[in-house]
């Protein structure tokens, strides 16, 4: 039975890598505009095939937005889906893209924040939501500095894993595998003085830190807090929203960190002020947050 598991697995892995490479062709072959319509569609189709999935963004938008009414949130969560299919475009959409169009698509704001940090020598560690079209900010970045990487969950089967790595690789952004050596090499990037991206709004693997987040009680990754306070590295928030068509990539300013000698304490303290950083972000635009799993603690119970 668990051979006949394993083997289903890796035919949809191996399966979702084709359709990945066949809609990345596609995508350098269509115009944007046309693209992102396309991609709203595939939105929309997955939205009404997905029920489970609906029921648990519909749950997160209704924490976001609670004064919302049944059909705000209905269209809330359906416009999530839309916006969702047009991050995969937009990450494919990173095969094609020349160093000008970038510069040309993404608007920077707060990026002197980095210069400022690294002048201290610990590193950066970029704090992210599952929000907007994070790549297109990393990309920009990571084409004016040598030294970004981002931690990725290692996908299965292999094929797929380089096909996402080698498409941030193309936006200058090198990936660590998350892993048994993980913590390790993102210390040593910021040993380094590099800059290494997280995302920071959900547990992916490993332990966690409960924060209030929206009014109730969530997990978050205790990576960033931690290298704060054991090495001194700089936590920038960032943020990058897609807006008529443009990218709008902000960039902190630094997490003003609490270190009161209390590790476990000053890891939750120091989370915490970035779930309510968070929070402003995904206020801007809930349905641009990319939360497709049960996040809050009353739902992850239930689930």
């Amino acid at each position: 039975m668990e051979k006949k598991v394993v083997m289903k697995q890796n035919l949809t892995g191996y399966l979702n890598y084709i359709m990945l490479r066949l809609f990345c062709y596609l995508a350098g072959l269509i115009d944007a505009k046309k693209a992102h319509r396309i991609a709203a569609f595939v939105g929309d189709i997955a939205y009404f095939l997905s029920r489970k999935k609906r029921k648990v963004v519909r749950e997160n938008m209704r924490r976001v937005s609670p004064q919302a009414g049944e059909r705000e949130l209905d269209n809330m969560t359906r416009k999530s889906f839309q916006n969702y299919a047009r991050y995969w475009l937009d990450f494919l959409r990173c095969w094609h893209l020349t160093f000008e169009e970038i510069y040309r698509i993404v608007v920077p704001h707060g990026v002197e924040w980095i210069d400022r940090c690294l002048e201290q020598g610990k590193g950066v560690v970029f704090a992210l939501p599952h929000f907007g079209s994070w790549d297109m900010l990393g990309g920009w970045v990571g084409l004016q500095y040598p030294s970004m990487w981002a931690v990725a969950e290692q996908l299965k089967p292999r094929a797929l894993f380089d096909f996402h790595t080698e498409l941030r690789r193309r936006m200058g952004i090198k990936i660590i595998p998350l892993g048994e050596n993980t913590a390790e090499k993102v210390i040593q990037v910021c040993m380094d003085n590099g800059i290494v991206c997280l995302l920071s709004d959900r547990v992916v693997a490993g332990s966690g830190v409960e924060v209030e987040f929206f009014g109730e009680r969530v997990l978050f990754p205790v990576g960033p807090a931690l290298l704060a306070v054991k090495l001194g590295t700089p936590i920038l928030p960032c943020l990058t929203i897609r807006e008529g068509g443009m990218y709008h990539g902000y960039v902190g300013p630094p997490l003003e960190v609490e270190i009161t000698g209390d590790t476990r304490r000053d890891v939750q303290i120091n989370m915490q002020k970035l779930a309510k950083v968070f929070e402003e972000f995904i206020r801007r635009d809930p349905t641009q947050w990319h939360m497709f799993q049960p996040l809050f603690k009353e739902e992850r119970e239930r689930n």
